[in-house]
């Protein structure tokens, strides 16, 4: 995929883009079955619910995990990666977040980069975070929700809590976000499995308790430009902050077509 010039500057604007259908069944539903395989790991790259002990968060997956491999490559996730930023990227973190029916819990309102800035050493919000959902994200789930145009006012995340246990993130002052939905309003990002989302790294987002009895599963890959790589951090594990910042090379734009064919 490449995108045109209007879309480019759409993104530079809101700070996002979204592409229902990008990925279509078959490649969404092998996705969503290694899903599972990811979350069965043990160790620190799962990070749980407080209220369920369901899993919130499990990190990683380009890494482990040979479909999410060669999802991270595929032309048309790094193409407009590689557009988006200018240049070349990697993979600063992966992650999958499975908000179950019932149990998934919220995201209070948050920026990425300013996690990525003081723990890890980012030195500009240069990072595209891609969404690819892996179930249908509707009104009644939990949807990604996103302020749009908020990443032009640089670092506001202000207040750090325990989101989940042993799981610190920073989040926002009321009456800020209040200020940006104002303005521009709130988006709920939604689509069937497969849409995929480019959203900037500075973008205001969060979203509800999923009460719904359908998962709303998303899996982000936050690829950053290569020249923007981490200085110094707090040493934070791989998982977190990859450390390998060789340019990602285009994969096969069928390559996970050839690992669900396999299987047959």
């Amino acid at each position: 995929m490449h995108l045109s010039d209007s879309q480019i500057e759409e993104y530079d604007r809101s700070g996002y883009l979204l592409f229902p259908g990008l990925l279509d069944q078959e490649e969404a539903q092998l996705l969503k079955v290694t899903a599972s395989v990811l979350c069965a790991r043990p160790g620190p790259e799962i990070v749980r619910e407080k209220e369920s002990n369901g899993i919130r968060l499990a990190y990683g997956g380009h890494e482990v995990c040979e479909p999410y491999k060669r999802l991270s490559t595929l032309p048309r996730l790094l193409n407009p990666v590689r557009q988006l930023l200018r240049e070349d990227a990697y993979i600063h973190q992966s992650r999958l977040n499975p908000k179950e029916g019932f149990s998934g819990g919220a995201w209070n309102w948050h920026q990425d980069f300013g996690t990525w800035h003081r723990e890890d050493g980012m030195p500009e919000p240069h990072c595209v975070m891609t969404a690819i959902f892996l179930d249908d994200s509707t009104a009644v789930n939990g949807p990604l929700l996103v302020l749009p145009g908020s990443q032009h006012h640089g670092i506001v995340n202000t207040v750090t809590r325990e989101d989940a246990t042993g799981y610190t993130v920073m989040q926002i002052d009321p009456p800020v976000v209040s200020d940006f939905a104002n303005r521009n309003g709130i988006v709920p990002l939604m689509g069937p499995a497969g849409t995929v989302a480019f959203i900037h790294c500075n973008l205001v987002h969060g979203s509800s308790n999923n009460v719904s009895p359908w998962p709303r599963s998303i899996m982000y890959f936050n690829y950053n430009a290569v020249s923007n790589a981490p200085t110094g951090g707090n040493g934070r594990a791989w998982y977190h902050n990859n450390q390998d910042h060789t340019p990602l090379e285009l994969g096969d734009d069928d390559g996970l077509y050839a690992l669900t064919r396999a299987a047959e």
